[in-house]
């Protein structure tokens, strides 16, 4: 069993490392080297940008909002796939 605990960065860490990146016009490893984060956590933080961490910073209502909307429609779905399995073990009970 994997024991590593997942590690987590502040948004004003992730605005620093994304800035630093872009600054010092280093490679995406050195700097996530430097950093102590791991590569592919950087790129993820570069790929949505100061900007878009800035306004999860600044506006973290909108980012709630847009989290709890993404889960309720994944809810939505995994309930409708539930009631199909559902149905599915009804009928391959009727069927023995």
């Amino acid at each position: 069993m994997n024991n590593h605990k997942r590690k987590s960065y502040s948004l004003a860490f992730k605005i620093q490392a994304v800035e630093r990146y872009l600054e010092n016009e280093k490679n995406l490893k050195a700097t996530a080297t430097e950093l102590d984060v791991h590569p592919a956590t950087m790129k993820h933080w570069i790929q949505k940008g100061v900007d878009g961490l800035k306004e999860q910073l600044v506006n973290p209502e909108s980012s709630r909002d847009a989290e709890i909307q993404r889960l309720k429609q994944e809810l939505g779905r995994l309930t409708e796939e539930n009631e199909i399995l559902k149905k599915a073990v009804r009928m391959f009970a009727a069927q023995s």
